[in-house]
């Protein structure tokens, strides 16, 4: 990330996640995190107040609100073999850089995020028609669990430990033999690991108060 969406993400990820305190170290320390803090502010209030669906939604959240660094995105696409033939659905898919760099440096012929953030969602859509892969890719509003995801071929996640197995039950129940699954930091209970891969990552101690990467590959098995 650079510029803007370094400090937009930075600011906004640590408001979400602990309010009171990010805020005062912003307020205290950087006064171009409080501009972004309000602008970002004023975005979810018009986004709220324009749509009930939104507000709605915010109560499913099952993700934690934090960025996933380049390199980590770049390794969990790397560790699903993403290629020309793959179809990317990112469930949770915040600012939309994992589905983006898919199809822009892996060269998947597609791919879908969802999020409950309309803000994140229509940010995404942006960066997708700005690269110029809005043929290929888009991003929707949308529960998780109200996505069908049997067009993938690879899925990817990061999401809350508690909601691992049912989102398991539908990966299992929807994705076809062979497909791909990469899981970040939280693995799935009862389903075998392909392989594990470990990277360090310091860029999410602020948001998540770890240091490091922990990815989960996982195939599904034919029926």
């Amino acid at each position: 990330m650079k510029g803007w969406d370094r400090t937009w993400s930075a600011c906004a990820k640590r408001v979400t996640a602990n309010a009171g305190k990010a805020f005062g170290r912003c307020l205290h320390y950087r006064p171009d995190c409080v501009r972004l803090l309000v602008g970002y502010a004023a975005a979810v209030v018009l986004a709220a107040g324009a749509s009930a669906q939104a507000a709605d939604l915010e109560p499913l959240r099952v993700a934690p609100v934090a960025v996933t660094p380049v390199h980590i995105v770049d390794e969990m696409l790397a560790l699903a073999r993403v290629g020309s033939g793959d179809y990317v659905i990112d469930l949770g898919s915040g600012d939309g850089r994992l589905v983006i760099a898919a199809v822009e440096r892996f060269g998947a012929r597609g791919g879908l995020g969802v999020d409950i953030s309309e803000t994140a969602v229509a940010y995404a859509n942006g960066k997708a028609a700005e690269a110029g892969l809005s043929d290929r890719v888009h991003f929707e509003q949308r529960d998780l669990f109200a996505t069908a995801v049997s067009d993938a071929t690879v899925v990817t996640v990061y999401l809350f430990p508690t909601i691992m197995p049912r989102v398991r039950d539908k990966l299992l129940a929807e994705l076809r033999p062979g497909a791909r699954v990469v899981s970040h930091d939280f693995p799935f209970p009862d389903w075998p690991i392909e392989r594990v891969a470990r990277f360090p990552a310091p860029e999410k101690n602020d948001s998540t108060g770890r240091s490091d990467a922990v990815l989960y590959l996982y195939t599904v098995p034919a029926r």
